[in-house]
């Protein structure tokens, strides 16, 4: 079992002075450095609009600064670590209030972007295709709706107009019917959806999700460095529910992150930085900061930091 040097902690920290949003280097230091969580919340507020929507390019690959439902799942998602402090509190109910105003009930959740998206510069996947009123994203209803429906559930004393058992049932139904999987970032949000319910909902859906990882993951380490969906992209730390993933390949991508890191210092996005141009070039950056952080936090809770 391989562990990560703590010097490489002090090599990202640099990292992040140098390239990083300001969102990333404080929830670094709130982790790893004795941080302040009114820190984060501070720069989190930064990318919440007056509709109460996140944006501001908090999803890196769009540089829309209107609110996204996918921005505000991002949002709720760094938010909820912190939901007993009381300046995050208003903010949830304001983001709650946001996804209540943008809900389709033609489609019974979110699309993930509105249209604007393409007034600003964004990578291929989010252009918003006029003739279908979507992007290629909303072709698989649970991205970001299960997510969104796990938020609306964890904080339903802030919601007023939707009924969010029905929505919990409908995203029940949905991934139960579901028979090929193609989407691991809709799984993604399924999982974090799975995450906010009560047993009696898990238990309605952990095998549904379970079958779709499996029709997903990959478990050939000389893939991983491709864009393909791996264990840890599932689970976070040891006590999650692992959805049948196999215990030997999550060691063997912790070992995997471990070499990574020690190779490159951070983590590159695997689809490449061929999409980057022009307006999109600092989104580079972003994503090295946002995914570094994220295997740093998953290295932390598998005790594979020395």
């Amino acid at each position: 079992m391989k562990k990560l040097e703590r010097k490489y902690i002090a090599n990202f920290d640099q990292f992040l002075v140098e390239h990083g949003r300001l969102i990333d280097s404080k929830l670094f230091t709130y982790h790893f450095k004795n941080g302040n969580a009114l820190d984060v919340i501070r720069a989190l507020k930064l990318y919440q609009n007056k509709d109460g929507g996140f944006g501001q390019g908090l999803e890196p690959d769009f540089r829309m600064p209107d609110s996204s439902p996918v921005d505000t799942s991002i949002g709720l998602k760094i938010l909820k670590e912190f939901d007993d402090h009381k300046i995050a509190k208003p903010m949830i109910g304001r983001a709650v209030r946001y996804l209540e105003s943008t809900f389709d009930e033609n489609r019974n959740g979110w699309f993930a972007v509105p249209n604007k998206v393409n007034d600003y510069p964004h990578t291929p996947w989010w252009d918003y295709d006029e003739k279908q009123e979507m992007t290629v994203i909303d072709k698989n209803w649970g991205n970001p709706t299960a997510e969104l429906i796990g938020y609306l559930y964890k904080y339903r004393k802030f919601v007023e107009k939707l009924d969010v058992d029905k929505l919990v049932e409908t995203a029940v139904e949905y991934i139960n019917n579901k028979k090929e999987f193609n989407s691991e970032n809709e799984l993604y949000c399924y999982v974090e959806l799975y995450k906010e319910l009560p047993e009696n909902y898990q238990n309605q859906i952990k095998d549904s999700i379970s079958r779709g990882i499996s029709q997903v993951i990959e478990y050939d380490r000389n893939k991983w460095t491709d864009y393909v969906p791996l264990p840890l992209d599932f689970i976070s730390k040891p006590d999650d529910y692992w959805f049948g993933i196999k215990v030997e390949k999550v060691e063997e991508n912790l070992d995997f992150y471990v070499d990574l890191i020690e190779e490159n210092t951070v983590i590159d996005p695997p689809w490449g930085e061929d999409f980057y141009k022009e307006g999109l070039k600092r989104a580079y950056k972003d994503w090295q900061g946002v995914l570094t952080l994220d295997v740093f936090k998953k290295l932390d809770n598998f005790d594979r930091i020395s």
